[in-house]
């Protein structure tokens, strides 16, 4: 924006990545996991998986100025690295852009099987 007045960036993220989430939020998350992870077919998966299917995405609250910081780790490992580091980089080069006046909107593009 600082060579053609009036541009903004327009990012489309992914929900396959980490989010702050408000406590109602992840304490939904919490309740959902509790409860579906009971499920036979859910502990089957698990011990078949060993460990690598099912796995819980709420994270424990982190301490900050102003409260608690409430998490939820989407991150699919199936995407790998690359894909998770060039999201990152949109939400940094957003952040930048945003720091020098430039108007930006990112939003989170719903979930598809790929």
């Amino acid at each position: 924006s600082e060579k053609r007045k009036g541009t903004s960036l327009v990012y489309l993220c992914t929900p396959t990545d980490l989010h702050l989430v408000p406590k109602e939020a992840h304490d939904a998350a919490e309740r959902e996991y509790k409860d579906y992870s009971k499920r036979l077919y859910c502990i089957v998966m698990n011990l078949l998986s060993r460990g690598k299917c099912l796995r819980k995405n709420a994270r424990k609250p982190v301490p900050g100025e102003g409260g608690d910081y409430y998490m939820i780790n989407g991150v699919s490992v199936a995407q790998g690295p690359n894909y998770i580091l060039a999201k990152r980089l949109q939400h940094w080069r957003a952040i930048v852009a945003r720091s020098k006046g430039c108007h930006v909107s990112s939003h989170i593009a719903p979930a598809t099987s790929t």
